[in-house]
């Protein structure tokens, strides 16, 4: 079994569009934490999600 990605994954809490609305948050001066705090997740995965390191093929 292959490990799903994105919204495939049933743990995922996030979708492509709100991906793109935290990076564009964060483009605007948001913090970490409130971007955390706003869309439920962890503050390191905020982070991942902005440097691409996570929903990199978000775009």
């Amino acid at each position: 079994m292959r490990f799903q990605r994105g919204e495939e994954n049933v743990s995922a809490i996030l979708t492509p569009e709100l991906v793109r609305k935290l990076r564009e948050l964060r483009a605007t001066g948001w913090s970490y934490a409130r971007l955390a705090d706003e869309f439920d997740v962890d503050r390191k995965h905020a982070w991942r999600i902005c440097h691409g390191i996570a929903w990199g093929w978000v775009k």
